[in-house]
């Protein structure tokens, strides 16, 4: 089958082990005029040593500027049709590289990227109230089974992402997130990619200029589905494009750095390019949360906080991109 030629980018930071595991995926779904690109944040452990051993080109930044920025220095100077990112703790299964391109191979101008199926790491099942646990919309709780019962058949997959959707308030999500694999229903179209396993037409990515890189981490790809929509393209989800993701496996989903930047980047992103109605929804229940957790401490309130500064830059922004917001 032909398909689109593809540069896939991993980003590293002082977790060699699991983007050695993810490169190792990918390699034998290379094709002539592909390209694996590893970019090493700045880890400072020996990582880019490590990895550059292991026979992987190796990009290295002079300091962690982030997810977005690391991405951007791996599709520096981008000469194949697509690019495709993939988080470094997921495993993409056989297929992934060709099923995921093969729609952009132009003959549908306006889609301008696709979204993976990306499924938990793992069997699951449903959790007690005192265990640990993912938490569903619904509020149905998950608990991952161990890996003997794991092997035995015991539990379920678990559906990661679908690709990015956005909710009443703003806030960037996976579509499908918890939906045992099983039960899932997912319409090809899509409101956006999730990042974590997604490509994009390098001309499209090119015009866009590529992911924002104030963000640091967290919702830049919902700030990229803002735009790809904003210019006219469509996404569509690629259920044969399958990864296996360690949810949060590299930065922790329960962090206070986690809280803090996501609390900012929904607000941020959301001032910037959603409905007026929505964004100022969005803006209210963040502040709500944070004079609940208490306006001098913890993530929510520095997030909250720091968004807040954010706020003028964001609708100079927005009035540069939508001068006229007619929509809203």
């Amino acid at each position: 089958m032909s398909r689109p030629t593809a540069r896939v980018v991993l980003v590293n930071w002082r977790r060699a082990d699991l983007t050695l595991r993810a490169a190792e995926s990918v390699l034998p779904q290379l094709r002539d005029g592909d390209r694996l690109v590893v970019v090493d944040n700045a880890s400072g452990d020996g990582s880019a040593g490590v990895l550059r051993q292991a026979g992987l080109e190796v990009v290295e930044t002079a300091e962690n500027l982030g997810f977005g920025a690391g991405a951007n220095a791996g599709a520096a100077g981008l000469s194949e049709d697509v690019l495709v990112l993939l988080n470094n703790d997921a495993v993409a299964e056989d297929g992934f590289l060709d099923a995921l391109t093969g729609p952009l191979d132009g003959s549908r101008p306006r889609l301008g990227a696709t979204t993976a199926l990306m499924l938990l790491a793992g069997r699951w099942r449903p959790a007690s109230a005192q265990e640990k646990a993912l938490t569903r919309a619904d509020g149905t709780r998950w608990a991952r089974v161990g890996q003997d019962a794991a092997a035995a058949g015991e539990g379920v997959v678990l559906v990661n992402s679908t690709g990015n959707v956005v909710d009443g308030s703003g806030n960037g999500q996976d579509r499908d997130w918890l939906t045992p694999l099983d039960e899932l229903d997912a319409p090809e179209e899509v409101f956006g990619v999730c990042g974590g396993a997604c490509a994009v037409r390098a001309e499209v990515w090119r015009r866009l200029g590529g992911l924002r890189e104030d963000l640091f981490m967290y919702y830049e790809d919902t700030d990229l589905s803002w735009r790809l929509r904003e210019a006219g393209y469509q996404v569509v989800f690629v259920r044969g494009a399958v990864v296996r993701h360690e949810h949060a496996a590299s930065s922790g989903a329960g962090s206070d750095m986690f809280v803090r930047v996501n609390t900012r980047n929904r607000v941020l992103v959301a001032v910037e390019h959603a409905p007026a109605h929505v964004a100022l929804i969005g803006l209210c229940r963040t502040v709500a949360r944070a004079v609940r957790s208490g306006l001098r401490g913890g993530p929510v309130a520095s997030g909250a906080a720091e968004a807040l500064r954010g706020v003028p830059a964001a609708l100079a922004l927005r009035a540069r991109r939508r001068p006229a917001c007619s929509e809203d």
